[in-house]
């Protein structure tokens, strides 16, 4: 795609996603649901066909996402890290466990090869912090408690995320599953995320403090994205999210006077990255795949929700949270996202899964993406006595 056709692809994208998001806005929808429409329309399966190509969305979207988790990580400081780090841990784990094992039993169920089911549980086991977050943000409750143990645990998955996609990676080369692999990954993790933060948090405040002597706003936002997206980098070679090292960049920062004034320099760049995110989900929604797969779609979104939210829900009831946080928590992670596309893209690489498996997985994610700021907004009701 030459750079004309690009440009000529983002006016189209930016001005359906400010139309469709207005008339949204008005109706008093969620704006994701406004850039999901958006994306259906403009995709190459819509009506309008006017972005015929998604590969430079996609590149795009990697942005948003850096973008989105280095905001989160802004308000979210090492102290409160670790106050939700074993409550958020054992959420996840249990949620992620009961997910891969609900979903490798649907795809033995339909019939489908050993390798398909176990790719299937892995792109069903996590939720996606960008769709949540965002959300979370429309509805101005992203500083609540609930809302950082929310943000805490999807952090926490995407690490359990990055020992997945190895795992499968590996099982797939070798034939066999190996315990020394993700052993390896974990180790990994924890020394990346020790190291990172103790050196960024020695390092960074001093390097913001020679530049609070300048008078020049653009080297603060140079540096701060610099890390930002630095760290995303260092992290996806390592084999983890990059999600995760724009998460701890944020983190890093989050503590010092300067975390304000970077928000405000970066949440202009991040909404239209973010909208850019929306768009191509929607984009990628071929309406012809419901009619051939109608039933594993319905049945594979239906097991998401209700083992989501009931997994959840046992993790958080194990703290004597109550009830209503536990369901509340539930619905709020009951969907999927960004980690689907980048599972079933491994199996694909690999040459190890079927054809169908995309398309039906990927249309999971796009209704469940659909249902998402109804139910997080559901949720997050229940969670005043949290």
């Amino acid at each position: 795609m030459s750079g004309i056709e690009i440009i000529g692809d983002l006016g189209y994208l930016l001005l359906f996603s400010a139309a469709i998001g207005i008339i949204a806005y008005v109706l008093r929808q969620p704006l994701v649901l406004g850039f999901l429409v958006a994306g259906i329309l403009i995709g190459p399966f819509g009506p309008f066909h006017l972005i015929k190509d998604t590969s430079i969305l996609t590149n795009f979207s990697d942005i948003a996402i850096v973008l989105l988790l280095f905001g989160v990580g802004l308000t979210f400081p090492v102290s409160q890290l670790k106050n939700i780090g074993k409550l958020g841990a054992v959420i996840a784990i249990i949620e992620v466990m009961a997910m891969l094992g609900i979903g490798f039993g649907v795809g033995l169920a339909f019939g489908w090869s050993t390798i398909d089911a176990m790719f299937l549980g892995a792109a069903i086991s996590i939720s996606s912090t960008a769709i949540i977050v965002k959300i979370l943000e429309e509805m101005n409750v992203i500083e609540e408690p609930s809302s950082l143990l929310l943000i805490g645990v999807l952090v926490i998955e995407d690490l359990i995320a990055a020992v997945l996609i190895s795992t499968l990676h590996s099982s797939v080369l070798s034939g066999a599953f190996s315990f020394d692999q993700m052993f390896w990954e974990i180790a990994k993790i924890g020394m990346f995320i020790g190291g990172t933060v103790a050196a960024g948090c020695l390092v960074m405040p001093r390097i913001f403090s020679l530049l609070s002597n300048i008078p020049r706003y653009e080297f603060t936002i140079l540096v701060a994205l610099g890390l930002a997206f630095g760290l995303s980098f260092l992290s996806h070679e390592l084999g983890f999210s990059a999600a995760t090292g724009a998460f701890l960049a944020g983190v890093i920062l989050a503590g010092s006077k300067f975390s304000e004034d970077i928000t405000n320099l970066i949440t202009p760049i991040r909404e239209v990255f973010t909208a850019i995110f929306f768009v191509t989900i929607g984009a990628l929604m071929d309406i012809n795949i419901i009619a051939q797969y109608w039933l594993p779609i319905l049945i594979i979104t239906l097991v998401t929700i209700v083992g989501k939210t009931a997994s959840v829900y046992l993790g958080v009831r194990l703290f004597q949270l109550g009830p209503t946080n536990a369901m509340g928590l539930g619905l709020s992670m009951a969907q999927l996202g960004e980690f689907s596309f980048i599972v079933l893209m491994v199996g694909q690489d690999l040459g190890a899964t079927s054809s169908f498996l995309f398309p039906i997985v990927g249309m999971c994610v796009v209704l469940t993406t659909v249902l998402a700021p109804f139910l997080i907004k559901k949720g997050t009701k229940m969670l005043v006595a949290y």
